[in-house]
């Protein structure tokens, strides 16, 4: 949290301050499973938009 802070000058509000801690926690998760943090996120978004259930970062 404290380098994405340093890096982009932090955030104005609590809803990007929380984007910012959930997509870098998939980062670093998807990193520790060696999955593809691209998928991940694709999939959240089509599960998302089609009202299924979300993938799960846990294994």
């Amino acid at each position: 949290m404290v380098i994405d802070r340093r890096i982009t000058q932090g955030t104005r509000g609590r809803t990007g301050m929380r984007w910012c801690e959930r997509i870098w926690t998939i980062l670093a998760t998807c990193k520790k499973q060696k999955r593809n943090v691209f998928e991940f996120i694709h999939e959240s978004v089509i599960a998302n938009w089609s009202k299924q259930k979300y993938p799960s970062l846990i294994c």
